[in-house]
């Protein structure tokens, strides 16, 4: 393509706008009915022979003698059915009007119409006449040879006026400390005494604090960030850079594009006879014009050579002003009567020239082209550049065009990022050839501001000195370019100008669709062409930043509060959140130990009136604010009374439904005996059991799988260590057990048999007790498949016994479970809810002789315990029990009495 790859394509996005801006302003309807009554042409009388109503003739070719223009144009704008038709409605005395096709062009208005003179003159339709002939009337002309390449829209939107709602910012408070009393505490169990009064007494700490704030800050910034400026942007390149790397096309001053005649340059002109249905002329967007390329030239930066592409020849003018095609450079000097080194192009794609220090204009009449001395007005040549600025890959995507192009008609503000038409990387701005805020506070996001100004940015109102010398005109495209420089979010400055080429590509070709509008057509797309990539630089990037300024400010972007530091830098900062160093303003800090909640100064937990404290163990405030104990000692919220000289009985097992994972069975340790491995013939693993239909049948227990069973089966011991027991109390172990043959809905081989006892200690061998107590074997398996509570094992433990260590006043054992399975190949089962519970006062040694207060029912044989003080145990009653006597132990052979009834 002669113009930019990515705004050609942007040219095929299929969707016109209601108001998309015509290629010449006129009214939006066509011709309003006129009687067809000639006026006489000499006084403009109407001719009471031609008053009758006629049928328009809407196109015939050939000239009509007896038809005399009263004017006419040659502008290539007005030379086609659009253009031609504007001026004739623009004169009250037109009633026809005719396009010449020929080199040039020509646009002639009559004050007679065509349909009334056809009977007195025999007219030859759709003839190879240069001349088409057309009535006021006509709606639009009787297409007659090949089309232009169709364009078929695929939705019309209105384009919308108007902008999003600002940003708003709750009102600042100064911070203060506001006294309240925390809702009383809720304990989620039983209150978890100490082990050892005495030293929880010795160690028994509480904190206490007053709520402050120690430094109160600043109000957040309101205004925003500053949009980018000055050397925080990148440098945008010029239109053109000289080398063949850079090849561009030249535009005349009716912006068509410059291309090779007989030995010379020249217009491309609008065809004098229907081409063919198939030739590539007739495809605007596709059509490929010539290059050109600036060549330096040794020893001068002033000036360069223009270089014909596609033939390596240099464009030379001559001393009488003709521009020529020749093989060699001459320098910048004349030599034969010719010179090539005098060309220059601005930032803006103008093409200068200049010798000996005096300016020439380069300038077309018809094929032909010259360049005389002389000061050009306005942008004479220009040089479109063949690869545009960087625009995104996204605009090569004709959906994606379409998609976005629509959502800017439809919407006066866009909110959603993601159809921004560059990549947004976290922390970066989307654009990098004009990002919308600043990289420094990172987050930034662009928002409309309070007090904002519509239409500051508009490419046609700023610009008039660039859309002045446009032969067409685009303020529906301008209208459309303006409101997308207005967004502050959803659209980027490559996106916008994207859209701002799509829409003026749109307008032409709505406009133009016959072949002998086919240079109007190239002209109006090179036009469209060359304003985008003039937006894409850096005079569309100010109009760009000065749409944002007056519409939008960078803010954090959530919640937008942005804070300054005194060195002047921003940043940003949750001023309403959980910032210690932020709380509900700049710099705000609360004092030692307190922390920011919804950006107010509280409590790290709970508050009483303006101090700050845990009410799950302060005396004072024991479970709520104002509940004090006596002693002062607080426990889970609850008040306790120290026993120093007492051991605290309690449920001993701990996670006792294998439930805490972390790192593994938190409590729990598993090891097998000689003959098998972990995990290769015995695994324990996490399982929920369900035991039941009901919806709470179900537990959290361990899985224990062995495999590929012996004759001799498989063994293994789980043990939980220093489980805490008290001296002179009585327990009883329950726990969980059941076979299981399907996991969730698959079955399982488990056709073993498997059994479990408990002991005080682990045992060094599956069939062994060592000097530990034990319990009975509990069975489940393939002989007993059900799932139920077994025990209670009654277990008493005393100082002295194996395995048992002592702290304190506690007593402390290493539980074990010793698990054996055999009589099958594989065995699964599951254990949970292993509790081990404090059941009665434990019996106590007594000397023979000794008198105790015991509860008496009658007489009473208990079983005797050997022992060299042969002593025996008695159930010690509570304190303060209603049937106290006082008893003496009576020293027997196989049982000891209780005597003293």
């Amino acid at each position: 393509m002669w113009f930019p790859q990515a705004l050609a394509l942007a040219a095929s996005a299929c969707l016109v706008a209601a108001n998309h801006g015509n290629p010449r302003p006129r009214e939006t309807s066509f011709p309003r009915s006129r009687l067809n009554v000639a006026p006489d042409s000499e006084s403009g009388a109407n001719s009471p022979s031609l008053h009758q109503a006629r049928k328009p003739i809407c196109q015939v070719g050939g000239p009509r003698p007896f038809l005399r223009p009263f004017f006419s144009s040659k502008k290539l704008v007005d030379n086609n059915f659009s253009g031609c038709w504007t001026l004739c409605e623009a004169e009250p005395k037109c009633w026809s009007f005719s396009i010449e096709i020929k080199t040039g062009g020509l646009c002639s208005l009559y004050n007679r119409p065509v349909s009334p003179l056809q009977e007195y003159y025999d007219y030859f339709r759709g003839g190879n006449d240069s001349v088409l002939l057309f009535d006021y009337n006509c709606p639009a002309p009787v297409i007659q040879g090949p089309k232009l390449k169709p364009y078929k829209p695929t939705s019309t939107t209105p384009v919308p006026t108007g902008a999003g709602p600002a940003v708003t910012f709750q009102p600042y408070t100064a911070p203060s400390i506001a006294p309240l009393d925390s809702p009383p505490y809720v304990p989620t169990g039983p209150q978890s005494k100490p082990d050892d009064d005495d030293e929880f007494t010795a160690t028994y700490t509480y904190t206490e604090f007053p709520l402050t704030i120690a430094q109160m800050g600043n109000p957040t910034l309101t205004t925003g960030v500053p949009l980018p400026s000055g050397t925080e942007l990148p440098k945008l390149p010029c239109m053109v850079t000289p080398g063949a790397q850079s090849p561009f096309t030249i535009l005349n001053e009716n912006f068509l594009p410059m291309v090779s005649r007989t030995n010379s340059i020249g217009p491309l002109l609008q065809p004098t006879a229907a081409p063919a249905a198939n030739d590539p002329i007739l495809d605007p967007v596709n059509y490929k014009a010539p290059s050109f390329y600036l060549k330096p030239v040794a020893g001068n930066t002033e000036v360069f050579d223009l270089v014909y592409a596609s033939t390596g020849q240099f464009v030379a003018v001559t001393s009488s002003g003709r521009v020529i095609l020749v093989s060699s450079s001459t320098g910048p000097t004349v030599s034969n009567g010719r010179i090539t080194s005098l060309f220059s192009i601005d930032c803006r794609g103008g093409v200068t020239i200049k010798f000996n220090g005096t300016s020439y204009i380069w300038s077309t009449d018809g094929e032909t082209s010259t360049i005389v001395k002389g000061t050009p007005s306005g942008f004479n040549m220009k040089a479109l550049p063949v690869v545009p600025p960087e625009i995104h890959p996204l605009l090569q995507s004709r959906e994606e065009t379409e998609k976005l192009t629509a959502k800017l008609l439809a919407r006066a503000k866009l909110r959603n990022p993601s159809l921004s038409l560059t990549v947004r990387r976290p922390g970066v701005n989307a654009d990098s050839r004009a990002p919308q805020c600043k990289a420094q506070p990172p987050g930034l996001v662009s928002k409309t501001k309070a007090g904002f100004k519509l239409g500051e940015g508009n490419f046609c109102d700023a610009l008039d000195d660039w859309w002045g010398v446009s032969p067409f005109s685009f303020d529906g495209s301008c209208a459309v370019q303006s409101l997308c420089y207005d967004q502050c979010s959803g659209f980027s400055f490559t996106g916008c100008n994207a859209i701002f080429g799509t829409q003026m590509y749109l307008s032409c070709l709505s406009e133009f669709d016959s072949w002998w509008e086919v240079a109007a057509a190239i002209a109006c797309a090179g036009q469209a062409t060359y304003f985008t990539v003039a937006a894409s630089n850096d005079v569309g990037r100010k109009l760009y930043y000065k749409a944002q300024e007056a519409m939008c400010f960078c803010f954090c972007s959530s919640p937008p509060d942005t804070c300054l530091f005194q060195s002047g830098d921003f940043y940003c900062a949750d001023t309403r959140g959980s910032d210690d160093n932020n709380c509900g303003g700049c710099g705000t800090m609360c004092g030692a130990n307190s922390k920011c909640r919804s950006g107010k100064c509280g409590c790290p937990r709970d508050q009483c009136g303006s101090t700050c404290l845990d009410l799950r163990n302060n005396p004072n405030n024991c479970g709520k604010c104002g509940a004090a104990c006596d002693p002062k000692f607080c426990i889970d919220g609850s008040c306790y009374v120290p026993k120093p000289d007492e051991c605290t009985p309690e449920q001993a097992v701990f996670n006792n439904k294998f439930a805490d994972l972390s790192p593994g069975f938190t409590n729990w340790t598993f090891a097998a005996y000689p003959g098998s491995t972990i995990p290769d013939d015995i695994t324990f693993g996490a399982s929920t059991y369900t035991f039941g239909t009901g919806p709470n049948d179900k537990t959290r227990a361990v899985s224990i799988s062995m495999k590929n069973l012996p004759s001799g089966g498989r063994a293994a011991v789980i043990t939980q260590k220093g489980v805490k027991i008290c001296p002179g109390f009585r327990y009883e172990l329950t726990f969980d057990l059941g076979y299981v043959n399907q996991v969730d809905t698959v079955g399982v081989v488990s056709d073993a048999d498997c059994k479990v006892r408990w002991l005080t200690g682990p045992p060094s061998g599956p069939d062994t007790n060592g000097s530990f107590q034990s319990s009975d074997s509990y069975s489940v398996g393939k002989s007993n498949p059900v799932y139920r509570t077994f025990g209670p094992w009654s277990v008493v433990i005393k100082e002295g016994d194996a395995g048992v260590t002592k702290k304190k006043k506690s007593l402390f054992i290493d539980l074990s479970a010793v698990v054996s399975c055999f009589g099958g190949t594989n065995a699964r089962v599951i254990m949970t809810n292993v509790q081990m519970n404090p059941v009665g006062f434990a019996k106590r040694e007594l000397d023979a002789g000794s008198f105790w207060n015991v509860t008496v029912a009658g007489p009473r044989v208990v079983q005797a315990r050997g022992g060299i003080s042969e002593a025996l145990d008695i159930v010690v009653p509570e304190e303060g029990d209603d049937a106290l006597v006082q008893a003496r132990v009576i020293q027997g052979r196989d049982n000891w009495l209780i005597g003293g009834l």
